[in-house]
């Protein structure tokens, strides 16, 4: 099974439902290259419940736009099965049913499929077409474990540590095309972003698992980035000696102060003069804060 074809066949327009079912069900079966589809049109029929005649004819169809060729001929209680293989180039090259381009397979193609690496190919019996004899399933290439090539990043270079947090997400094609585009963390130091406090967890988070699709550009990270950016910001700044004052924090205050530094609707009279006091003593909010809301501050009573 390669996850990768068809995860680009789902996002390809084929032309028909019964083509598109017919050509998931042999990316479903095929190695990471395209090749070593082998299963009857009588199978393939009855696990789509189609008629055998439609299998027929969507294979034929598939084989005459380029998107799949015969590949050899494999012994069976019945004859023999006749051996496809995709073209993954002309797979990509279809429409995108998303409007975008997807080049999913970016990463395989540039490590070699197992026919261009060498492997082992031999000619069946009465076969017109060599065989690949490499079981079509087999992982050839393992995109489990990171890359660990490459120079050592700088500490001073605020793209070397962005690369340095990123996880398998950026993998080594994203690495190589996302550096182009350094002038993106230049624009966000130059808005005022922290790199340690916002755009570094940022892309930690965004990228702890293999994607699909490779990012190419820092622009990706730019709307969570200026939201974490955001978020931190209203974070309230507690006047100093609060703390040492032994200023009160119970839950209804954490409450009350959330609902006040939140952009949420809050209405003026939700807050009881006694809470608007407790939360301005515990250093919780501001009077500005309050302010936005409509909420009425009061005069505040002196501490004996």
């Amino acid at each position: 099974m390669s996850n990768l074809i068809s995860a680009s066949v789902q996002r390809r327009v084929v032309g028909s439902a019964t083509r598109k079912s017919v050509l998931l069900y042999m990316a479903d079966k095929a190695a990471d290259d395209g090749s070593g589809i082998w299963t009857s049109k009588s199978n393939i029929a009855r696990d789509l419940e189609l008629s055998r005649r439609a299998v027929q004819l969507a294979i034929q169809d598939l084989i005459r736009d380029g998107l799949v060729t015969e590949t050899g001929q494999r012994d069976c209680k019945h004859g023999f099965t006749v051996e496809y293989s995709i073209v993954i180039e002309a797979v990509d090259n279809l429409t995108s049913t998303r409007g975008q381009p997807v080049d999913n397979l970016a990463a395989t193609r540039e490590q070699g499929s197992p026919r261009e690496s060498g492997a082992r190919v031999t000619r069946e019996r009465g076969s017109p077409h060599p065989v690949n004899q490499i079981h079509p399933n087999h992982p050839y290439i393992d995109t489990t474990t990171p890359t660990t090539d490459g120079p050592p990043v700088g500490n001073s270079d605020p793209q070397a540590r962005c690369l340095a947090v990123a996880g398998p997400g950026l993998c080594p094609a994203s690495r190589t095309a996302i550096t182009a585009t350094a002038e993106v963390i230049e624009g966000w130091l130059r808005e005022g972003i922290d790199l340690d406090a916002d755009i570094l967890p940022v892309i930690r988070a965004r990228t702890p698992t293999i994607r699909i699709s490779p990012i190419r550009t820092w622009a990706y990270f730019s709307d969570a980035v200026r939201a974490a950016h955001r978020q931190r910001l209203r974070q309230p700044i507690r006047p100093r000696g609060a703390e040492k004052a032994g200023a009160p924090a119970n839950p209804q205050l954490r409450f009350f102060a959330d609902w006040v530094n939140s952009d949420r609707y809050l209405p003026a009279n939700a807050i009881s003069n006694a809470i608007v006091q407790a939360l301005l003593v515990a250093g919780l909010t501001t009077t500005e804060r309050l302010a936005q809301h409509g909420v009425p501050v009061p005069a505040m009573k002196e501490q004996p």
